[in-house]
Protein backbone atom coordinates (compact mmCIF):
# COMPACT_ATOMS: atom_id res chain seq x y z
CA UNK A 1 0.00 0.00 0.00
CA UNK A 2 3.06 2.49 0.20
CA UNK A 3 3.19 4.85 -2.46
CA UNK A 4 5.96 6.36 -4.59
CA UNK A 5 6.04 9.27 -7.16
CA UNK A 6 7.89 8.43 -10.46
CA UNK A 7 8.29 10.74 -13.49
CA UNK A 8 8.24 10.27 -16.99
CA UNK A 9 12.26 9.72 -19.10
CA UNK A 10 11.80 8.53 -22.20
CA UNK A 11 11.52 5.07 -24.11
CA UNK A 12 14.07 2.56 -24.43
CA UNK A 13 16.51 4.25 -22.26
CA UNK A 14 16.87 6.98 -24.00
CA UNK A 15 15.46 10.75 -22.48
CA UNK A 16 12.28 11.84 -25.06
CA UNK A 17 11.15 15.60 -24.29
CA UNK A 18 6.95 15.64 -24.64
CA UNK A 19 6.82 18.74 -27.04
CA UNK A 20 2.93 18.99 -27.34
CA UNK A 21 -0.62 17.50 -25.92
CA UNK A 22 -0.44 14.97 -28.45
CA UNK A 23 2.40 13.29 -27.50
CA UNK A 24 1.37 13.49 -24.15
CA UNK A 25 -1.65 11.81 -24.59
CA UNK A 26 -0.17 8.87 -27.08
CA UNK A 27 1.92 8.15 -23.48
CA UNK A 28 -1.07 8.31 -21.44
CA UNK A 29 -3.20 6.40 -23.70
CA UNK A 30 -0.66 3.29 -23.49
CA UNK A 31 -0.25 3.48 -20.55
CA UNK A 32 -3.24 3.77 -18.46
CA UNK A 33 -3.59 0.17 -19.14
CA UNK A 34 -0.39 -1.71 -19.02
CA UNK A 35 1.28 -3.35 -16.39
CA UNK A 36 4.12 -1.05 -14.50
CA UNK A 37 7.08 -3.15 -14.03
CA UNK A 38 10.55 -2.14 -12.08
CA UNK A 39 13.50 -2.79 -14.32
CA UNK A 40 16.26 -1.42 -11.73
CA UNK A 41 16.75 -0.91 -8.80
CA UNK A 42 20.22 1.22 -8.15
CA UNK A 43 21.62 2.01 -4.63
CA UNK A 44 24.38 4.57 -3.88
CA UNK A 45 25.82 7.10 -1.89
CA UNK A 46 26.66 10.36 -1.90
CA UNK A 47 28.87 12.99 -0.10
CA UNK A 48 27.42 16.80 0.77
CA UNK A 49 30.27 19.14 2.00
CA UNK A 50 29.14 22.23 3.91
CA UNK A 51 29.50 26.06 3.07
CA UNK A 52 32.44 28.39 3.25
CA UNK A 53 32.19 30.75 6.09
CA UNK A 54 30.65 33.87 5.03
CA UNK A 55 31.98 36.94 3.13
CA UNK A 56 29.68 40.01 3.30
CA UNK A 57 27.95 39.09 0.00
CA UNK A 58 27.12 35.33 0.91
CA UNK A 59 25.95 37.18 4.84
CA UNK A 60 23.85 39.54 2.69
CA UNK A 61 22.14 36.89 1.05
CA UNK A 62 21.42 34.42 3.56
CA UNK A 63 20.88 36.93 6.23
CA UNK A 64 18.02 37.82 3.84
CA UNK A 65 16.72 34.42 2.88
CA UNK A 66 16.98 33.24 6.48
CA UNK A 67 16.24 36.19 8.60
CA UNK A 68 14.63 38.39 6.14
CA UNK A 69 17.20 41.19 6.85
CA UNK A 70 17.90 43.70 4.29
CA UNK A 71 21.37 44.27 3.41
CA UNK A 72 21.48 47.46 5.49
CA UNK A 73 20.04 46.20 8.82
CA UNK A 74 22.48 43.56 8.01
CA UNK A 75 25.70 45.41 7.77
CA UNK A 76 24.29 47.55 11.09
CA UNK A 77 23.71 44.96 12.93
CA UNK A 78 26.98 42.88 12.08
CA UNK A 79 28.99 46.48 12.34
CA UNK A 80 27.86 46.08 16.06
CA UNK A 81 28.75 42.17 16.77
CA UNK A 82 32.32 43.35 15.47
CA UNK A 83 32.45 46.66 17.51
CA UNK A 84 31.87 45.35 20.84
CA UNK A 85 29.32 44.11 22.97
CA UNK A 86 28.86 44.47 26.91
CA UNK A 87 29.33 41.10 28.23
CA UNK A 88 28.53 41.63 31.83
CA UNK A 89 31.63 41.89 34.64
CA UNK A 90 33.65 40.88 31.48
CA UNK A 91 33.04 44.43 29.65
CA UNK A 92 32.98 45.38 25.91
CA UNK A 93 33.66 42.25 23.64
CA UNK A 94 34.04 42.10 19.98
CA UNK A 95 32.34 39.18 18.90
CA UNK A 96 33.17 38.61 15.32
CA UNK A 97 35.68 39.71 13.11
CA UNK A 98 35.75 42.34 10.19
CA UNK A 99 32.47 41.78 8.11
CA UNK A 100 33.35 43.48 4.79
CA UNK A 101 35.59 41.01 3.47
CA UNK A 102 35.68 39.14 0.51
CA UNK A 103 37.39 36.04 1.68
CA UNK A 104 36.60 32.91 2.84
CA UNK A 105 39.78 32.08 4.58
CA UNK A 106 40.57 31.23 8.17
CA UNK A 107 43.06 30.98 10.28
CA UNK A 108 45.04 28.28 11.43
CA UNK A 109 44.20 29.38 15.11
CA UNK A 110 40.18 29.56 14.18
CA UNK A 111 40.26 26.34 12.77
CA UNK A 112 42.22 25.19 15.80
CA UNK A 113 39.44 26.47 18.11
CA UNK A 114 36.91 24.60 16.04
CA UNK A 115 38.21 21.18 15.81
CA UNK A 116 38.48 21.60 19.86
CA UNK A 117 34.67 22.51 20.00
CA UNK A 118 33.32 19.99 17.49
CA UNK A 119 35.51 17.14 18.43
CA UNK A 120 34.33 17.78 22.30
CA UNK A 121 30.55 18.41 20.97
CA UNK A 122 29.88 15.94 18.80
CA UNK A 123 32.94 13.55 18.45
CA UNK A 124 35.86 13.54 16.52
CA UNK A 125 33.48 11.86 13.24
CA UNK A 126 32.22 15.22 12.99
CA UNK A 127 35.12 17.26 12.68
CA UNK A 128 37.29 18.00 9.41
CA UNK A 129 39.34 20.70 9.19
CA UNK A 130 38.87 22.76 6.24
CA UNK A 131 40.53 25.69 4.17
CA UNK A 132 38.48 27.07 1.26
CA UNK A 133 39.73 28.76 -1.60
CA UNK A 134 38.94 32.15 -2.60
CA UNK A 135 36.95 33.50 -5.74
CA UNK A 136 38.90 35.40 -8.76
CA UNK A 137 39.33 38.90 -8.03
CA UNK A 138 38.86 38.33 -4.56
CA UNK A 139 41.20 41.13 -2.57
CA UNK A 140 41.81 38.42 0.48
CA UNK A 141 42.92 41.58 3.03
CA UNK A 142 40.56 40.02 5.66
CA UNK A 143 39.52 36.35 6.84
CA UNK A 144 36.32 35.32 6.47
CA UNK A 145 33.62 36.64 8.62
CA UNK A 146 33.13 34.71 11.85
CA UNK A 147 32.97 33.92 15.54
CA UNK A 148 36.25 35.80 17.44
CA UNK A 149 35.68 33.02 19.80
CA UNK A 150 34.02 29.90 18.38
CA UNK A 151 33.56 28.19 22.02
CA UNK A 152 31.18 31.36 22.71
CA UNK A 153 28.14 29.74 22.24
CA UNK A 154 24.58 31.70 20.99
CA UNK A 155 23.10 30.24 23.78
CA UNK A 156 25.82 31.52 26.06
CA UNK A 157 25.54 35.19 24.87
CA UNK A 158 21.65 34.96 24.31
CA UNK A 159 21.26 37.08 27.37
CA UNK A 160 23.01 40.27 26.21
CA UNK A 161 22.19 40.17 22.63
CA UNK A 162 19.05 41.83 21.19
CA UNK A 163 16.89 39.95 18.86
CA UNK A 164 18.76 40.72 15.73
CA UNK A 165 22.40 40.71 17.19
CA UNK A 166 21.11 37.03 18.77
CA UNK A 167 20.07 35.98 15.75
CA UNK A 168 22.82 37.03 13.09
CA UNK A 169 25.44 35.86 15.57
CA UNK A 170 23.98 32.40 15.67
CA UNK A 171 23.82 32.66 11.68
CA UNK A 172 27.46 33.47 11.50
CA UNK A 173 28.73 31.00 14.34
CA UNK A 174 26.67 28.12 12.80
CA UNK A 175 28.14 28.71 9.07
CA UNK A 176 31.32 28.81 10.71
CA UNK A 177 31.46 25.61 12.94
CA UNK A 178 29.84 23.70 9.99
CA UNK A 179 32.52 24.76 7.56
CA UNK A 180 35.21 22.44 9.25
CA UNK A 181 32.85 19.57 9.96
CA UNK A 182 32.56 16.42 8.12
CA UNK A 183 30.20 15.88 4.96
CA UNK A 184 26.78 14.85 4.79
CA UNK A 185 26.31 11.15 3.55
CA UNK A 186 23.03 10.20 1.80
CA UNK A 187 21.67 6.92 0.89
CA UNK A 188 20.22 7.29 -2.70
CA UNK A 189 18.04 4.41 -4.32
CA UNK A 190 17.12 5.14 -8.19
CA UNK A 191 14.46 2.50 -9.51
CA UNK A 192 13.51 2.73 -13.27
CA UNK A 193 10.06 1.39 -14.07
CA UNK A 194 8.52 0.50 -17.38
CA UNK A 195 5.22 0.62 -18.76
CA UNK A 196 4.28 -0.23 -22.58
CA UNK A 197 7.86 0.63 -23.62
CA UNK A 198 8.27 4.01 -21.67
CA UNK A 199 10.37 4.40 -19.10
CA UNK A 200 10.01 6.24 -15.53
CA UNK A 201 12.23 6.89 -13.15
CA UNK A 202 12.15 7.35 -9.13
CA UNK A 203 14.63 8.17 -6.64
CA UNK A 204 14.50 8.28 -2.95
CA UNK A 205 17.09 9.80 -0.22
CA UNK A 206 17.62 9.00 3.58
CA UNK A 207 20.51 10.52 5.34
CA UNK A 208 22.88 8.15 6.91
CA UNK A 209 25.40 9.88 8.27
CA UNK A 210 24.31 14.10 9.25
CA UNK A 211 27.39 15.15 9.44
CA UNK A 212 27.48 19.48 8.93
CA UNK A 213 23.61 18.97 8.85
CA UNK A 214 23.69 18.51 12.68
CA UNK A 215 24.78 22.49 13.43
CA UNK A 216 23.97 24.37 9.44
CA UNK A 217 21.51 23.73 5.82
CA UNK A 218 21.98 26.50 3.25
CA UNK A 219 18.31 28.02 2.56
CA UNK A 220 18.91 27.48 -1.43
CA UNK A 221 19.29 24.20 -0.70
CA UNK A 222 16.58 22.95 1.37
CA UNK A 223 14.51 21.75 -1.56
CA UNK A 224 17.15 19.98 -3.02
CA UNK A 225 17.62 16.80 -0.81
CA UNK A 226 14.35 14.77 -0.97
CA UNK A 227 14.53 13.30 2.97
CA UNK A 228 12.38 10.21 1.91
CA UNK A 229 13.29 6.23 1.09
CA UNK A 230 11.50 4.85 -1.21
CA UNK A 231 9.58 1.80 -0.55
CA UNK A 232 11.72 -2.32 -0.71
CA UNK A 233 11.56 -2.66 -4.60
CA UNK A 234 13.49 -5.19 -6.42
CA UNK A 235 13.71 -5.79 -10.57
CA UNK A 236 11.06 -7.06 -12.04
CA UNK A 237 8.07 -6.35 -9.50
CA UNK A 238 5.21 -5.17 -10.74
CA UNK A 239 3.81 -1.82 -9.08
CA UNK A 240 -0.02 -0.83 -9.16
CA UNK A 241 -1.03 2.50 -10.95
CA UNK A 242 -2.59 5.02 -8.37
CA UNK A 243 -3.04 7.87 -10.72
CA UNK A 244 -1.35 9.62 -14.01
CA UNK A 245 -0.88 13.23 -13.89
CA UNK A 246 0.00 15.42 -16.82
CA UNK A 247 0.95 18.86 -16.37
CA UNK A 248 2.17 21.29 -18.83
CA UNK A 249 5.29 23.49 -17.95
CA UNK A 250 5.79 26.93 -19.33
CA UNK A 251 9.01 28.71 -19.76
CA UNK A 252 9.00 31.66 -17.47
CA UNK A 253 10.62 35.15 -17.26
CA UNK A 254 13.66 35.12 -14.75
CA UNK A 255 12.18 36.02 -11.58
CA UNK A 256 12.39 39.55 -10.06
CA UNK A 257 15.52 40.52 -8.03
CA UNK A 258 15.22 40.03 -4.48
CA UNK A 259 17.68 41.89 -1.93
CA UNK A 260 19.68 38.28 -2.03
CA UNK A 261 19.08 37.84 -5.82
CA UNK A 262 20.74 41.07 -6.35
CA UNK A 263 23.33 41.19 -4.13
CA UNK A 264 24.37 38.07 -5.30
CA UNK A 265 24.78 39.18 -9.10
CA UNK A 266 26.30 42.30 -8.48
CA UNK A 267 29.25 39.86 -6.80
CA UNK A 268 29.21 37.69 -9.43
CA UNK A 269 29.12 40.90 -12.23
CA UNK A 270 32.32 42.30 -10.79
CA UNK A 271 30.14 45.27 -9.76
CA UNK A 272 31.60 46.77 -6.21
CA UNK A 273 32.96 45.61 -3.11
CA UNK A 274 31.35 44.12 -0.15
CA UNK A 275 31.17 47.63 1.59
CA UNK A 276 29.13 49.12 -1.04
CA UNK A 277 26.40 46.22 -1.63
CA UNK A 278 24.35 47.66 0.98
CA UNK A 279 24.54 51.21 0.00
CA UNK A 280 23.82 50.21 -3.49
CA UNK A 281 20.74 48.54 -2.62
CA UNK A 282 19.99 51.50 -0.22
CA UNK A 283 20.28 54.05 -3.10
CA UNK A 284 18.40 52.59 -5.40
CA UNK A 285 15.39 52.27 -3.36
CA UNK A 286 15.56 55.67 -1.16
CA UNK A 287 15.78 57.55 -4.63
CA UNK A 288 12.58 56.15 -5.98
CA UNK A 289 14.45 54.09 -9.05
CA UNK A 290 12.88 50.51 -7.72
CA UNK A 291 10.05 49.73 -5.00
CA UNK A 292 9.80 46.70 -3.01
CA UNK A 293 6.84 44.33 -3.30
CA UNK A 294 6.57 41.25 -1.50
CA UNK A 295 10.34 41.11 -1.40
CA UNK A 296 11.41 41.87 -4.73
CA UNK A 297 12.63 44.82 -6.74
CA UNK A 298 10.02 46.74 -9.43
CA UNK A 299 11.50 49.29 -11.40
CA UNK A 300 9.07 52.49 -11.13
CA UNK A 301 8.28 55.18 -14.00
CA UNK A 302 11.58 57.45 -12.63
CA UNK A 303 13.64 54.09 -12.41
CA UNK A 304 12.91 53.38 -16.02
CA UNK A 305 13.57 56.99 -17.44
CA UNK A 306 16.69 57.34 -16.08
CA UNK A 307 18.19 53.26 -16.96
CA UNK A 308 17.14 54.84 -20.61
CA UNK A 309 18.43 58.79 -20.16
CA UNK A 310 21.81 56.84 -18.73
CA UNK A 311 21.78 54.54 -21.72
CA UNK A 312 21.24 56.94 -24.64
CA UNK A 313 23.97 59.86 -23.43
CA UNK A 314 26.54 57.75 -20.91
CA UNK A 315 26.29 53.76 -23.08
CA UNK A 316 29.95 53.14 -22.16
CA UNK A 317 29.34 54.23 -18.59
CA UNK A 318 25.95 52.18 -17.65
CA UNK A 319 27.72 48.84 -19.12
CA UNK A 320 27.76 46.20 -17.20
CA UNK A 321 32.24 45.27 -18.08
CA UNK A 322 32.80 48.77 -18.15
CA UNK A 323 32.21 48.83 -14.71
CA UNK A 324 33.82 45.51 -13.87
CA UNK A 325 36.65 45.88 -15.89
CA UNK A 326 37.22 49.42 -14.09
CA UNK A 327 37.17 47.75 -10.87
CA UNK A 328 39.91 45.75 -11.79
CA UNK A 329 41.93 48.42 -13.28
CA UNK A 330 41.54 50.22 -9.98
CA UNK A 331 42.69 46.98 -8.15
CA UNK A 332 46.02 47.37 -10.67
CA UNK A 333 46.68 50.95 -9.43
CA UNK A 334 46.90 49.40 -6.12
CA UNK A 335 49.36 46.77 -6.52
CA UNK A 336 51.26 49.39 -9.12
CA UNK A 337 51.03 47.99 -11.70
CA UNK A 338 49.35 50.92 -13.79
CA UNK A 339 49.58 54.53 -13.71
CA UNK A 340 46.56 56.05 -11.96
CA UNK A 341 47.25 59.39 -14.04
CA UNK A 342 46.98 57.53 -17.25
CA UNK A 343 43.78 55.54 -16.13
CA UNK A 344 41.99 59.06 -15.22
CA UNK A 345 42.93 60.35 -18.84
CA UNK A 346 41.65 57.56 -19.94
CA UNK A 347 38.38 57.39 -18.54
CA UNK A 348 37.69 61.00 -18.23
CA UNK A 349 38.57 62.30 -21.57
CA UNK A 350 35.41 60.47 -23.78
CA UNK A 351 33.41 60.96 -20.53
CA UNK A 352 33.84 64.77 -20.71
CA UNK A 353 32.52 64.74 -23.99
CA UNK A 354 29.71 62.47 -23.46
CA UNK A 355 29.01 65.08 -20.38
CA UNK A 356 29.11 67.97 -22.48
CA UNK A 357 27.10 66.55 -25.27
CA UNK A 358 24.37 65.16 -22.33
CA UNK A 359 24.05 68.70 -21.14
CA UNK A 360 23.24 70.61 -24.45
CA UNK A 361 20.76 67.70 -25.46
CA UNK A 362 19.58 65.98 -22.90
CA UNK A 363 16.22 66.81 -22.11
CA UNK A 364 14.06 67.92 -18.61
CA UNK A 365 11.51 65.45 -17.79
CA UNK A 366 8.86 65.81 -15.94
CA UNK A 367 6.74 62.38 -14.80
CA UNK A 368 3.02 63.80 -14.22
CA UNK A 369 1.07 62.24 -11.68
CA UNK A 370 -2.08 60.04 -12.42
CA UNK A 371 -5.08 61.70 -11.35
CA UNK A 372 -7.20 59.52 -9.73
CA UNK A 373 -11.71 60.10 -9.08
CA UNK A 374 -10.08 59.94 -5.35
CA UNK A 375 -11.36 63.34 -3.96
CA UNK A 376 -9.21 64.89 -1.28
CA UNK A 377 -11.70 65.59 1.75
CA UNK A 378 -9.62 68.79 3.22
CA UNK A 379 -9.50 70.73 -0.09
CA UNK A 380 -11.98 69.36 -2.35
CA UNK A 381 -9.05 68.09 -5.01
CA UNK A 382 -8.89 65.13 -7.36
CA UNK A 383 -5.78 63.49 -5.48
CA UNK A 384 -3.40 61.68 -7.60
CA UNK A 385 -0.75 58.73 -7.62
CA UNK A 386 2.48 58.95 -6.82
CA UNK A 387 5.65 56.60 -6.00
CA UNK A 388 7.48 56.20 -2.62
CA UNK A 389 9.81 54.50 -1.07
CA UNK A 390 6.89 51.50 0.02
CA UNK A 391 5.02 51.45 -3.34
CA UNK A 392 2.43 53.93 -4.65
CA UNK A 393 -0.04 55.57 -2.39
CA UNK A 394 -2.41 58.83 -3.08
CA UNK A 395 -1.37 62.28 -2.61
CA UNK A 396 -3.28 66.01 -2.46
CA UNK A 397 -1.91 67.69 -5.75
CA UNK A 398 -2.10 71.16 -3.21
CA UNK A 399 0.85 70.10 -1.51
CA UNK A 400 2.61 72.07 0.15
CA UNK A 401 -1.02 73.61 1.11
CA UNK A 402 -2.53 70.57 1.62
CA UNK A 403 -0.51 67.92 2.82
CA UNK A 404 -2.94 64.96 2.90
CA UNK A 405 -2.03 61.27 1.66
CA UNK A 406 -3.82 58.09 1.52
CA UNK A 407 -2.74 54.46 1.30
CA UNK A 408 -3.73 52.76 -2.12
CA UNK A 409 -5.93 50.49 -1.47
CA UNK A 410 -5.75 47.43 -3.31
CA UNK A 411 -9.42 44.74 -3.20
CA UNK A 412 -8.78 41.10 -2.57
CA UNK A 413 -12.14 40.33 -3.10
CA UNK A 414 -12.39 38.53 0.09
CA UNK A 415 -14.99 39.60 2.88
CA UNK A 416 -14.08 40.23 6.34
CA UNK A 417 -15.14 37.21 8.20
CA UNK A 418 -15.80 39.34 11.92
CA UNK A 419 -17.77 42.44 10.00
CA UNK A 420 -18.54 41.19 6.53
CA UNK A 421 -16.21 44.64 5.15
CA UNK A 422 -13.56 43.96 2.29
CA UNK A 423 -10.27 42.88 2.96
CA UNK A 424 -8.20 44.86 1.17
CA UNK A 425 -3.93 45.06 1.20
CA UNK A 426 -1.84 47.56 3.21
CA UNK A 427 1.17 48.50 4.43
CA UNK A 428 3.01 49.30 7.93
CA UNK A 429 4.80 51.58 8.90
CA UNK A 430 8.08 50.28 7.93
CA UNK A 431 6.62 48.89 4.69
CA UNK A 432 5.32 45.24 5.39
CA UNK A 433 2.29 44.40 3.15
CA UNK A 434 -0.13 42.98 5.29
CA UNK A 435 -3.95 42.62 4.81
CA UNK A 436 -6.62 44.20 6.95
CA UNK A 437 -10.44 44.95 6.91
CA UNK A 438 -11.26 48.29 5.34
CA UNK A 439 -13.43 49.23 8.13
CA UNK A 440 -10.66 49.77 10.45
CA UNK A 441 -10.59 51.21 13.43
CA UNK A 442 -14.17 50.15 13.99
CA UNK A 443 -13.02 46.27 12.66
CA UNK A 444 -9.61 45.02 13.57
CA UNK A 445 -9.34 42.03 11.62
CA UNK A 446 -5.78 41.30 10.14
CA UNK A 447 -3.74 38.77 8.25
CA UNK A 448 -0.04 38.70 7.58
CA UNK A 449 -0.79 36.35 4.47
CA UNK A 450 -2.89 37.09 1.29
CA UNK A 451 -6.52 36.12 2.27
CA UNK A 452 -7.58 33.16 -0.56
CA UNK A 453 -11.88 33.38 -0.84
CA UNK A 454 -12.39 29.93 0.71
CA UNK A 455 -13.12 28.58 3.87
CA UNK A 456 -11.17 25.75 6.19
CA UNK A 457 -13.32 22.74 5.65
CA UNK A 458 -12.18 21.76 9.18
CA UNK A 459 -13.10 24.85 11.30
CA UNK A 460 -14.53 27.43 8.97
CA UNK A 461 -12.16 30.15 9.26
CA UNK A 462 -10.33 31.80 5.80
CA UNK A 463 -7.30 30.18 3.83
CA UNK A 464 -4.76 32.15 3.06
CA UNK A 465 -1.79 31.84 0.25
CA UNK A 466 1.92 30.78 1.23
CA UNK A 467 4.58 29.78 -0.86
CA UNK A 468 6.85 26.56 0.52
CA UNK A 469 9.83 25.28 -1.44
CA UNK A 470 8.37 27.05 -4.78
CA UNK A 471 5.16 25.52 -4.14
CA UNK A 472 2.00 27.55 -3.43
CA UNK A 473 -0.11 25.96 -0.92
CA UNK A 474 -3.53 27.10 1.22
CA UNK A 475 -3.64 27.15 4.90
CA UNK A 476 -5.28 27.75 7.90
CA UNK A 477 -5.45 30.83 9.02
CA UNK A 478 -6.67 30.08 12.66
CA UNK A 479 -3.83 29.27 14.61
CA UNK A 480 -3.65 25.55 15.79
CA UNK A 481 -5.35 24.27 12.74
CA UNK A 482 -3.26 22.30 10.57
CA UNK A 483 -5.50 22.30 7.18
CA UNK A 484 -3.61 23.24 4.17
CA UNK A 485 -3.38 22.11 0.25
CA UNK A 486 -1.40 22.35 -2.43
CA UNK A 487 -2.54 24.50 -5.63
CA UNK A 488 -1.91 24.76 -8.79
CA UNK A 489 0.28 28.15 -9.53
CA UNK A 490 -0.69 30.30 -11.69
Amino acid sequence: KEKLDAKFYGRKGEKLELGNREQTQDVLQAVRKAPFVVTEVRPSERRRNPGAPFTTSTLQQEASRRLGFTAKRTMRVAQALYEGITLGKEGSVGLITYMRTDSSRLSPQAQEDAKSYITTKYGAAYSETRQYAGKRGAQDAHEAVRPSYPDRTPDMLKEYLSRDEFRLYKLIWERFIASQMSAAVYDIVSVDIESAGYLFRAQGSRIKFPGFLLVYQDTKDDDKEDDKLLPELKSGQELKLSRLTDKQHFTEPPARFTEAMLVKTLEEKGIGRPSTYAAIVDTILTRGYVVKEQKRFFPTELGQIVVDLLKEFFPRIIDVAFTAGLETELDDVEEGSVDWVKLLERFYQPFEHDLKHAESEMQAVEIEPEVTDVVCELCGRNMVMKTGRYGKFLACPGFPECRNTKPLIKETGVKCPKCGGDIVERRSKKGRVFYGCNKYPECDFVLWNKPVNEQCPTCGSLLVEKRRSGKVVHVCSQDGCRYEKEVEDK
